[in-house]
Parts: C-alpha cells; sequence; structure tokens
C-alpha cells in the first residue's frame, strides 16, 4: 500500500486578470491573520483583486454537475507566516 496524497482541487485558470494596489497597512490589519505579518514589496502592502475563469474543475478527481466550469472574481492580500509567504482572501465570489 503506498502513502500518495490525493489531490483535493484540480482546475485550469483561464482569462485571469490582476490588479494590485498599494494600501495602508492599517487597511489589511483587522483581516490579518493571528501569526501573521504583512508582506512588503518595495515597502508596501499590497491588495490584489483577482478574476479569472474555473475551467475542467475537479474535487478528489470528480467532477460535480454544476461546479465544473465558472467564474471567479477575489480580493486578497499577502502576509507572511514564519518564513513563507502566502496570501489572505478578504473576499471571494464564485
Amino acid at each position: 500500500m503506498t502513502n500518495q496524497k490525493r489531490v483535493f482541487l484540480s482546475a485550469e485558470w483561464n482569462n485571469l486578470i490582476l490588479f494590485n494596489y498599494p494600501v495602508k497597512d492599517s487597511y489589511l490589519k483587522p483581516y490579518l491573520p493571528t501569526g501573521c505579518e504583512l508582506d512588503y514589496f518595495e515597502n508596501s502592502a499590497f491588495v490584489s483583486l483577482v478574476a479569472f475563469q474555473f475551467l475542467n474543475t475537479k474535487v478528489f478527481g470528480l467532477k460535480w454537475p454544476g461546479f465544473t466550469h465558472f467564474l471567479e472574481v477575489n480580493l486578497r492580500f499577502y502576509v507572511r507566516f514564519k518564513d513563507q509567504r502566502a496570501v489572505c482572501f478578504i473576499r471571494e465570489y464564485v
């Protein structure tokens, strides 16, 4: 028996558009998870508005009727947790 990890979510991302904006730290701190700190680029924290199409989406290798192809828009910002970079979502619309 092997210990292969099952893939939770697989999909294609198409027609991606990404808008990045520098913002004041005070705007993002209320959304900052415990143990995380803001990640900076050129001394600024950034928020991103991202829109794209999910295509051929599968959960654990299975297509779910009505959820295979859809649009997503999300508002996110960038953090560090210990020495790793991560993304925090403020809103996500599917």
